[in-house]
């Protein structure tokens, strides 16, 4: 891994626990162990380049988490296994980590406007592929579930790490079947 893709992973975990306020430059040089100018030689707008970056890299990875969660299975066998992965990561991380894009989206009124439609892009990107996968499955109105679905997730992820309990995302599983057979 060279300097750039170090210091976009590392921005990445950074702000599922610390959102974008909570990321600091000087915690980020430190954890890739790289002076000032090395970040503004790959990014010479500095911090919000850089999140960017992040964002796109970690919408991405989880995508193929998820990808690789629902492939081979029925829809809502795959949107099950999707939920697992949900769980599993915020029991791993002992409810620290959050969805990499939501933690900065929701201080998106106050940035940059080119971190708000990095942020979008993902969103879109995901809600793409689901109604894609959903669509493949002989789901019908694929994108109207999709995005009632995403939002779905995206809800319970936060509250269950906002209350430290899993029951809010477990609980979607009873919802998943009651959408896609409405």
């Amino acid at each position: 891994m060279n300097t750039r893709e170090k210091l976009v992973s590392t921005t990445s975990k950074l702000i599922r626990k610390k959102g974008y306020f909570g990321t600091g430059i000087n915690e980020i040089l430190k954890s890739v162990e790289v002076p000032k100018g090395s970040l503004y030689h790959h990014f010479p707008e500095g911090k919000d380049e850089l999140i960017q970056a992040a964002i796109i890299y970690g919408g991405e990875a989880m995508m193929q988490k998820y990808g690789d969660a629902i492939r081979g299975k029925d829809a809502a066998e795959g949107l099950s296994a999707m939920v697992d992965v949900m769980v599993k990561e915020l029991k791993d991380s002992d409810f620290e980590d959050a969805c990499p894009i939501a933690a900065v989206a929701l201080a998106s009124g106050v940035i940059d406007e080119n971190i708000r439609k990095a942020c979008d892009r993902v969103f879109k990107g995901w809600q793409s592929s689901l109604a894609g996968y959903l669509e493949r499955r002989g789901v019908e109105k694929a994108e109207e579930k999709a995005n009632e679905l995403y939002a779905m997730f995206e809800g319970g992820y936060v509250l269950s790490k906002a209350h430290k309990d899993l029951s809010y995302l477990e609980l979607q599983k009873k919802f998943i079947k009651v959408i896609l057979e409405a």
